[in-house]
């Protein structure tokens, strides 16, 4: 977890990734947060990949799992959980606007750019501008 290259694509990643860090994202995950990892069979870390109860889905992975599929399986399995499970009607999710690659695996899963929005980072406080992506059910 602690590489500038996946922190930089992400907002509630900082690098470099303390234990502090890791502390405060313990004691103060959010409630409406479903957080799971992601793991390859033999259990060593992916990445790890979160839905709200409002609909946003996050997900990052370990550079050296990148353009394995792990991303689109993972994103695939929270979209059912988020339709079946949460019983949403809708989902979300936002990204850096200089990350194509984010785009396209984005679009991929079915979700469509729909414009740009502020984002508010939890946690973080910070609001900026980012590619809004949605799904509807």
């Amino acid at each position: 977890m602690n590489d500038k290259e996946v922190s930089k694509w992400t907002e509630r990643i900082p690098f470099p990734y303390t234990e502090k860090h890791a502390d405060w994202w313990i004691n103060n995950k959010p409630e409406n947060d479903y957080v799971y990892a992601i793991v390859k069979k033999d259990n060593s870390l992916v990445g790890g990949i979160n839905i709200t109860t409002k609909g946003e889905i996050g997900c990052w992975i370990g550079r050296q799992y990148w353009n394995q599929n792990f991303a689109t399986e993972a994103i695939e399995r929270i979209k059912q959980f988020g339709f079946k499970e949460l019983k949403l009607d809708n989902l979300w999710a936002a990204t850096h606007k200089e990350n194509k690659t984010v785009f396209r695996l984005i679009e991929k899963t079915g979700f469509t750019r729909v414009d740009d929005r502020p984002y508010h980072v939890e946690g973080v406080g910070d609001t900026k501008i980012r590619p809004h992506f949605e799904l509807t059910k």
